[in-house]
């Protein structure tokens, strides 16, 4: 059963309801008029190599964005805007040369734009995650609303990276969600901090949904955490304080910041030390996102006490005009 909390503004599909299951079809795209659909494909290698591939949706417009980050060489960003088709039943989303799909039990990942040839298969190794029913409601009635959901918190991610007829083979840790909002979100949100984080096999997932002055600058959250292919928790119960910020293209983001699950046994991850990987500004409603790596470490208070290193990877969306 879902940990929950509760406030006078929060929604109660996203933080005191028990998790709904994830089904295929709510990975598709919706269509829904007004709305603006996001897929995010993301992909972490030891070496240090990120990858990160977004494909957004609205009035029928698809945009899609690429950066590529390795290192000893310049990071490489590309963006396109063009027509798209898709599925209704499961994930089949392309536009242009770039196609992101879910066959059976994988997602393929796939881009050939230009001097890019990107073939990627995102094995999942957790099951698909949201909190409640995935969805925060704004606004009288619920009438303006932020969805969010995980159908891959964690994948082994497998296969070749073609920049400039330089090509590479490409292993490591995979994510994937879905966003939906169908309002400008500064009418609503002064923006919001998602992050995951990966130490040998556990996996911290944590999202901080901020109101703006109307809703008091007040915050929703959830986390999950995971260990191997088994959830351990799902909790609206989230602290974060940060300690030091910085500044990059207007957008502040955390330098160090600490994220503390109020779940027993308690349990919580310290990031510090990041590295700015990529900015982005695909939406038509307002959202520019600012993508760091972090080292850090994850806590649980079990006896003995466990903390283990590992990496991560955060988010700091900034609502408002690009």
């Amino acid at each position: 059963m879902r940990e929950s909390t509760f406030s006078f503004w929060q929604d109660t599909d996203f933080n005191t309801r028990s998790d709904e299951p994830l089904v295929p079809a709510g990975d598709a795209y919706q269509g829904q008029a007004g709305e603006e659909e996001s897929w995010l494909f993301e992909a972490t290698a030891d070496d240090g190599t990120y990858l990160n591939v977004q494909m957004t949706v609205y009035d029928r417009e698809g945009r899609v964005g690429l950066t590529l980050f390795r290192p000893g060489h310049e990071a490489v960003t590309r963006e396109i805007t063009t027509a798209f088709t898709a599925a209704s039943s499961h994930l089949d989303l392309q536009a242009g040369g770039v196609r992101a799909r879910q066959e059976g039990e994988y997602f393929s990942l796939q881009w050939l734009e230009g001097d890019i040839n990107l073939d990627l298969k995102f094995q999942p190794l957790l099951a698909g995650w949201q909190p409640g029913g995935g969805r925060i409601n704004y606004g009288e009635k619920g009438n303006k609303y932020f969805i969010w959901n995980v159908p891959v918190p964690r994948a082994l991610v497998s296969g070749t990276l073609e920049v400039a007829g330089d090509r590479s083979s490409f292993q490591g840790n995979g994510y994937h969600d879905h966003r939906r909002y169908n309002f400008l979100l500064d009418e609503a949100m002064a923006g919001a901090y998602l992050g995951r984080f990966y130490a040998g096999d556990y996996t911290f997932l944590w999202a901080a949904f901020r109101g703006n002055r109307l809703y008091s600058g007040q915050e929703i959250t959830a986390l999950y955490l995971a260990r191997k292919g088994q959830e351990l928790r799902s909790s609206g119960n989230l602290t974060l304080q940060v300690y030091e910020q910085e500044n990059k293209n207007g957008i502040d983001f955390p330098v160090e910041v600490s994220l503390q699950a109020g779940v027993v046994p308690p349990s919580g991850v310290t990031l510090k030390d990041p590295m700015v990987l990529a900015t982005g500004a695909l939406s038509r409603l307002g959202a520019r996102s600012l993508y760091c790596r972090h080292r850090g470490a994850l806590k649980i208070a079990a006896q003995p006490e466990l903390t283990l290193a590992g990496q991560g990877i955060t988010e700091t969306l900034v609502a408002g005009k690009n």
